[in-house]
């Protein structure tokens, strides 16, 4: 047993010559289990005194060297030591995602990128609220004190710049008078839808009144005096039925009363070159006018302008200009004006549009070249 382990011996002094012969000597003697404290034996750094104890050797019957029960528990329990260098390699050659460091810090703490992108999008809002702080948009729900306007003072500066682009912004909103009607009766209607809105409320028409263009009367008038017609009455009746022959005679205005609460309704129309349709309506109630100056009649008299500005109220609203109380668009367009025991619906567009085409109509027929400049 002596030889074997001076044999031993010998071996392991080869394996430290550094030859070549030896490190192909140590591949073939060694067994597999030595093969991980290699590396010890190739740094003598850290290679310890036990390693060269030859006492820790057991060989076989073959003659191989075997590691010790002792040592075999050490390796066991304590993994491999690998060399410093080896670990700042594999460090250098490991590719680390791109990530920015506030979400690195919030996976290191154990969240998700996903509820780290849902964190960032709610604190989004607040940096970009913290980065138009000091900007002019900001000022903009400041007063105007602080902003340095000088043309702003008393109460008036109190005021923001937001309450007034808002108010620049909202136009003031302006009845359509042309919806309105009075009673059922609605601007250009017919005088036949006139009569049926009146029955529905219980009036009677009392008076209907025709009329014919100003300058048809005066064609017809010639045209029949040209003809041998003498008289006033017989040339008033050759123009009618010329006007009716060439449908230029047309409902002028039509007159309705409901006796029994004293009201009364006007309809005036235009003529037959704009179909004949209603462009004025007039209402007037008489239980307003009571005389008498006793306490009896002061009190009804009180309950009727009050029922009456009551029910305006109600059907058409606030009026659009409280001076005048008149409601619509202005201009041109229909409008609706209001006093005690009356109300105006007129359409001033439908009469002038009815003036202009038989302005027309007339210089078709005059077509006579009076100058020669």
């Amino acid at each position: 047993m002596n030889i074997s382990r001076l044999i031993g011996g010998i071996i392991v002094g080869l394996a430290f010559s550094g030859s070549g012969n030896a490190q192909e000597g140590r591949a073939v003697l060694y067994s597999p289990s030595m093969a991980v404290s290699q590396e010890k034996i190739a740094n003598p750094q850290l290679v310890d005194d036990s390693v060269l104890s030859f006492d820790n050797l057991e060989f076989d019957d073959g003659g191989e060297i075997v590691s010790s029960p002792k040592n075999a528990k050490e390796e066991t329990k304590q993994p491999p030591q690998v060399p410093e260098t080896l670990i700042v390699e594999e460090k250098t050659e490991v590719v680390q995602p791109l990530l920015p460091e506030k979400e690195e810090k919030k996976t290191a703490e154990g969240q998700s990128l996903t509820d780290a992108l849902k964190a960032k999008e709610v604190s989004a809002p607040q940096e970009e609220a913290s980065s138009t702080s000091e900007t002019w948009i900001n000022k903009l729900k400041q007063p105007l004190t602080t902003i340095g306007s000088s043309l702003v003072s008393g109460e008036s500066a109190k005021s923001t710049l937001e309450n007034l682009i808002n108010d620049s912004q909202t136009e003031k909103k302006r009845s359509n008078a042309s919806v309105f009607d009075i009673s059922g009766i609605m601007l250009r209607m017919s005088p036949l839808q006139a009569d049926e809105a009146m029955k529905k409320r219980g009036f009677s028409k009392v008076n209907q009144e025709y009329d014919i263009p100003n300058f048809i009367r005066w064609r017809n008038e010639e045209s029949c005096r040209n003809n041998g017609v003498v008289g006033y009455e017989r040339v008033e009746n050759c123009i009618i039925e010329m006007a009716k022959k060439n449908n230029y005679q047309y409902i002028a205005s039509t007159k309705y009363v409901k006796y029994k609460t004293k009201e009364e309704i006007t309809v005036r129309y235009s003529s037959n070159f704009t179909n004949n349709k209603a462009y004025q309506i007039i209402y007037k109630s008489m239980a307003t006018d009571i005389r008498s100056t006793s306490a009896k009649a002061l009190y009804l008299r009180n309950i009727k302008i009050y029922d009456f500005w009551k029910l305006v109220n109600q059907k058409y609203g606030a009026p659009d200009n409280q001076e005048d109380i008149t409601w619509g668009l202005g201009g041109n367009k229909p409008t609706l004006k209001a006093s005690t025991g009356m109300l105006k619906l007129e359409d001033p567009m439908l009469r002038e549009l009815d003036y202009t085409r038989m302005s027309r109509e007339d210089q078709l027929f005059m077509n006579t070249n009076l100058y020669s400049f």
